[in-house]
């Protein structure tokens, strides 16, 4: 005894002299004031095709990786939540200290609950037979059936808790390791053959195991584990079949049990592990030599009654490919690790809310609006940061998780944050109508003009433009001029008193500056009832014949129509543009824009809606540029010239939702796709959506746009419309109200259609239709009932 306790000593002083540093998570992280709950939980189906998240406020959610969102979310209703686990049958299973419930998550409704006898210890999937394996306290293993609610049988307990689980990847025996709570006496691993439920063999060396894993064929098993005194890991590979010792890793002297691992799998050539302390680590599975690592160790001692106990799980993305996802940072942010390169290539995070974010390596993001805001790349040392949200002109690749899953990632090069921060611009509010502006003294203006003065007081020469916006709508952007800048506003009501601003400066890096924010309250004369300036415009007939669509201007009809029903009541007058199909061209659109430019004011409303094909022009990825495509363009593709001079570009919009005054609005696009396109599907669809999310998020306004999508007559004849259209009329009928109040808002419309079209779609094409809804702006309602 007293050997061991020096050893201990020892041990905990050279730790404490050689801890490795945390994981660098290329320096990402979040303020944890900013996110709703913390991530206690993730699994993947074996299918690969979703994600199931489980957070500390008990909200169960899981994330569809084709259709790049999450597409449920619902109450666990469990305490102590100890592991989760996803079938690719559509059910989850939340498993508690003393008790599971398994869930059609689909339906959200519990199917099976069951109580153990014991607290939980270990857990161990079979993707095969989807049978769940529960090893508690006292040395019991539970089996379940997790597609039929049955439990097959149950394995004795011998007074010792379950520390290691494996099922065989054929899924007719299971692997277990006890660990002894009272003397730490070292035992053999026992297999058990799952139909007899009897003990078929045991492994030739005796430790204290705390984890277990086959190989993809069973032909081996890796066992870890600490020796008789715990003063080394234990690192083995048997043969699957006799569990005799084939050949040993070389272990470290480790008393702690900080580093030994507690959970993990044979993937390709790799062994891909998890520590006590989150440490992953990848291993030659051959050699067992170190290929890479976190490096998260912390010192960690355990009661022997906790040793092997946890959940401890890597998943692959693929069944035939390089990627796994694994969370080796004990917090929201997941990471993603490709076996050929050896280095993690992407990142997601997630809060409990619908928000997320994905980040490769190379610095290209992806995520929710809330959630690139509140993630941020950090200096070495954490001096500067800047969020997420201010590389998206620069690096917004829609579907990126998709992308980092199926891409090579050996050519990429990790984006160099101390380079690229370290020249970002700092933005700051100088002045405000004369007076220097503090951020701790409120700013009240009776007049509905105000002057506001920025400085740029860092960097000013990597800026590029200076952009202004309030109520989070762009309303002025100034070129490079130097350090100094001026803006004249005008003040208004239409989102209540308070008027929120922030500016923020592009750089030559692509980085824009973080944002400088300020309130100004205006108590001035209240203004008018709102107007509604409604553009549609439906193009059946082209030119070009073989353009023609089926029911273009039926769906702008419609649209036009139930827009004046449900949004009356809301404003003092709807001023109609009515365009469709012969004179939908160029001059008699931007003849429309022109006129709502002039007439409309801060608290209007503007509704662009366009139904007719769009397509991405242009040589090389930063030249291409979205457009819509009026009726006397007769050639889609090769001609960009045709789309220069006939056709409205992204750009053009753009330019018109920044000089509109009204801070209200929508542009809600049906683009529909050629048949002769040269590009795929696929490729186009993330071209289209890259253009509209950096439009929404560089405007401040709103876009739904049906991304990708095709025209198909089946889809008239039983809805009357296009999918994307008969989801957004039902929701602006009423359907989209939510939570009942009998208004509707711009957000609720979005998340209808977004559920909505996919649900349509497979009920009738038996392929899910994903829109694109991109909202960098505020909520606000578009529809009151009666």
């Amino acid at each position: 005894m007293k050997i061991r306790i020096f050893l201990l000593l020892l041990n905990f002083f050279n730790l404490s002299s050689a801890i490795a540093q945390e994981i660098d998570l290329i320096r990402l992280n979040y303020d944890h004031a900013d996110i709703k709950a913390d991530q206690i939980g993730m699994a993947v189906s074996p299918d690969g095709k979703q994600i199931a998240f489980a957070y500390q406020d008990k909200t169960i959610k899981i994330f569809d990786i084709a259709a790049n969102r999450f597409v449920k979310r619902f109450n666990g209703n469990y305490s102590s939540l100890f592991d989760i686990q996803l079938t690719s049958s559509g059910n989850i299973a939340l498993i508690a200290e003393k008790e599971m419930q398994v869930w059609n998550w689909k339906e959200e409704k519990i199917l099976f609950s069951f109580k153990f006898t014991n607290d939980v210890t270990k857990t161990a999937f079979s993707k095969k037979k989807e049978l769940l394996a529960i090893g508690e306290k006292g040395g019991i293993v539970e089996i379940f059936d997790l597609k039929n609610g049955a439990k097959t049988f149950e394995i004795p307990g011998k007074k010792n808790h379950v520390s290691a689980l494996a099922f065989h990847p054929n899924g007719t025996s299971l692997l277990v390791g006890l660990m002894s709570a009272i003397n730490f006496s070292p035992n053999a691993l026992s297999l058990y053959d799952l139909t007899s439920g009897s003990e078929i063999g045991k492994s030739d060396e005796t430790a204290n195991y705390t984890m277990v894993t086959y190989n993809e064929s069973g032909s081996e098993v890796f066992c870890a584990g600490l020796n008789k005194s715990s003063t080394k890991e234990i690192l083995n590979v048997l043969d699957g079949n006799t569990l005799k010792v084939k050949r040993k890793f070389n272990s470290e002297m480790n008393i702690t049990n900080s580093r030994v691992p507690y959970g993990g799998i044979i993937f390709k050539d790799k062994l891909l592990t998890l520590s006590l302390s989150q440490s992953f680590n990848a291993r030659e599975f051959l050699t067992g030599s170190v290929r890479f690592t976190t490096k998260s160790d912390k010192l960690k001692m355990p009661p022997i009654w906790k040793f092997g106990v946890g959940s401890f799980h890597i998943y692959p993305l693929q069944s035939s490919g390089e990627k796994v996802i694994v969370n080796a940072s004990k917090n929201n942010i997941n990471q993603i690790y490709d076996s050929h390169t050896n280095s993690i290539t992407g990142y997601f995070f997630s809060d409990s809310n619908d928000d997320f974010a994905v980040i490769s390596r190379d610095g290209r993001v992806d995520g929710t609006p809330a959630a690139l805001a509140k993630v941020y790349w950090t200096t070495r040392g954490g001096a500067q940061r800047t969020s997420l949200e201010s590389t998206l002109e620069k690096g917004f690749a829609p579907r990126l998780l998709t992308q980092i899953i199926n891409e090579e990632s050996g050519s990429l090069e990790s984006f160099d944050v101390d380079q690229v921060v370290g020249k970002v611009p700092v933005v700051a509010v100088k002045s405000i109508n004369g007076k220097t502006f503090s951020s701790t003294t409120a700013v009240v203006s009776t007049q509905k003009k105000s002057t506001i003065a920025i400085e740029i007081t860092d960097n000013p020469q990597e800026v590029t433009e200076v952009r202004l916006y309030q109520n989070s709508k762009l309303i002025k952007t100034l070129p490079a001029t130097g350090s100094n800048y001026t803006f004249d506003v005008s003040l208004t009501s239409s989102f209540g008193e308070e008027n929120f601003f922030f500016v923020s400066a592009g750089s030559k890096s692509g980085v824009d500056s973080e944002k400088a924010k300020f309130t100004i309250t205006y108590t001035g004369a209240s203004e008018d009832k709102p107007t509604l300036y409604l553009i549609t415009v439906g193009i059946n007939k082209y030119k070009n014949p073989k353009y023609n669509l089926n029911y273009a201007q039926a769906d702008a009809d419609a649209v036009e129509k139930s827009m004046k029903q449900s949004s009356s009541t809301i404003f003092k007058a709807i001023v109609p543009y009515t365009i469709r199909n012969d004179k939908a061209v160029k001059s008699n659109i931007v003849i429309a824009l022109d006129d709502v430019r002039k007439k409309s004011l801060e608290q209007d409303m503007v509704v662009f809606y366009y139904a007719g094909h769009g397509v991405m022009s242009g040589e090389g990825a930063d030249a291409k540029e979205f457009y819509i495509v009026p009726t006397d363009v007769t050639q889609l593709y090769g001609r960009d010239d045709i789309l220069k001079d006939k056709a409205i570009a992204a750009s053009s919009l753009k330019e018109y939702a920044e000089s509109i005054n009204a801070q209200k609005q929508i542009f809600i696009l049906d683009a529909c796709q050629s048949a002769g396109a040269l590009e795929s599907v696929t490729e186009r669809g993330v071209a289209e959506e890259k253009a509209i999310a950096q439009l929404a998020r560089s405007t401040g306004t709103f876009w739904i746009t049906s991304t990708g999508s095709n025209q198909f007559a089946s889809e008239f004849e039983k809805l009357g419309h296009g999918i994307f259209t008969y989801s957004l009329i039902e929701g602006l009928d009423g359907k989209a109200d939510a939570n009942g109040d009998k208004k509707l808002t711009i957000r609720e419309l979005s998340t209808y259609i977004e559920n909505k079209v996919p649900e349509l779609s497979e009920q009738l094409k038996g392929t899910a239709q994903y829109p694109s809804a991109y909202s960098f702006g505020n909520d606000f309602p578009i529809a009151v009932y009666k």
